[in-house]
């Protein structure tokens, strides 16, 4: 497998790398089934177990692998990795993002791959090594923007002020600070290899969280008080920063407008196909028809909650993911013989597929309607 990166003629990265024959998906999840045949899968690489490091001379950032007593590098596997099909559009945005140099703001449904994108970019251009050169920042309704900058142990620090109780030892107060992930990605970033930045579902926070990022994400750089530390910490290269917004409020305009923005729609059906032989290898393949059907039935359910006046939760492309699964599961297991017949009569798994009381009572009633009208005409 070649780790050699795509670039274009400018010198921008391109995302995806990809292997002939399938040009929507990384190479990197391009493997050998058990027929032999190359065919898409999640991965499950070994990951360097590394330690950051910052280097206050330089002023930048790196990581330094761990060895065990004999000196042997550690690693540890990963989760599995899903495999994220690529369209052109979002082939275009990481192209983009990194011409003008501007966060990317990522909206879509719930499940429909915004987290994702970033991670799969990270993996695509890093491989193995993707975690030293990819942040993740989860914000709460709890988080503040200097906790993606650093943090500084006023608790430890005076713990220790009173062990040394006045002893005119000079105080080193760089022990007490640690960076968050949004100086690692400052730090780390560089023109040959640029850092991956995840600031995900940013609309969970206080409306005045944005704002505050206003200037590290205008000029990268940021300066730690002098009561603390006093250090300012700026970005040698601009790294890649992806934004997830579920729209659960608005976003500041001035926030807005130092944004790149995208929004993730739900999949054709073109595209579903290539998303679920990604996702659940040989169903596709070996129950085209089931899979042709099935998809009908996600989008009439999405055609119901549009209309529905007290349901606005669409099924989305993870929960279509798990509902395939589950069939697929049975199907291997033998407990679906014949699962091209009329999907009403097949188990619906409708708990992995509904997930409000409004659209589990309209099905019930869908039922329910059927039933009569079957008994009508007899």
């Amino acid at each position: 497998m070649s780790d050699k990166r795509r670039y274009d003629s400018n010198g921008i990265i391109m995302y995806p790398t990809t292997r002939e024959g399938f040009p929507k998906v990384s190479h990197r999840f391009i493997q050998k089934g058990t027929d032999g045949k190359d065919m898409i899968a999640a991965v499950e690489p070994e990951l360097p177990v590394s330690e950051f490091v910052y280097d206050g001379i330089s002023k930048t950032g790196g990581f330094v692998q761990k060895t065990d007593a004999g000196g042997k590098p550690l690693t540890v596997k990963s989760k599995p990795l899903p495999p994220y099909i690529v369209d052109d559009n979002l082939e275009q945005i990481v192209r983009l993002v990194q011409i003008l140099r501007r966060p990317i703001l990522l909206k879509g449904e719930p499940g429909s791959g915004k987290t994702q994108l970033a991670k799969s970019v990270a993996f695509d251009w890093y491989g193995e090594n993707y975690r030293e050169h990819f942040f993740e920042w989860h914000v709460k309704s709890t988080s503040r923007a200097v906790d993606g900058l650093y943090h500084f142990d006023h608790v430890a620090r005076l713990r220790n002020s009173q062990l040394k109780n006045g002893s005119g030892e000079k105080e080193d107060l760089l022990q007490y600070r640690s960076f968050g992930p949004l100086a690692k990605a400052f730090l780390t970033s560089t023109k040959e290899n640029p850092s991956i930045l995840l600031i995900d579902e940013i609309d969970k926070a206080d409306i005045d969280f944005p704002n505050d990022l206003l200037l590290e994400l205008d000029e990268r750089r940021f300066t730690i008080p002098e009561s603390e530390t006093g250090e300012t910490i700026e970005a040698r290269y601009p790294p890649i920063i992806f934004i997830t917004s579920n729209d659960e409020r608005e976003l500041p305009e001035a926030f807005l407008r130092r944004c790149l923005f995208m929004f993730i729609k739900f999949p054709n059906d073109e595209q579903i196909v290539d998303i679920v032989k990604a996702h659940i290898p040989g169903l596709v393949e070996e129950h085209g028809t089931f899979v042709k059907k099935a998809i009908e039935v996600i989008h009439a359910q999405r055609a119901k909650v549009a209309v529905s006046p007290s349901d606005s939760k669409m099924v989305s492309t993870s929960e279509m993911l798990d509902w395939l699964a589950a069939y697929h599961h049975e199907l291997k297991a033998g407990l679906i013989t014949s699962p091209e017949q009329d999907l009403e009569k097949l188990p619906l798994f409708y708990q992995a597929l509904l997930k409000t009381q409004s659209s589990v009572k309209q099905r019930e009633n869908d039922y329910k309607k059927a039933a009569t009208e079957v008994n009508n005409s007899n």
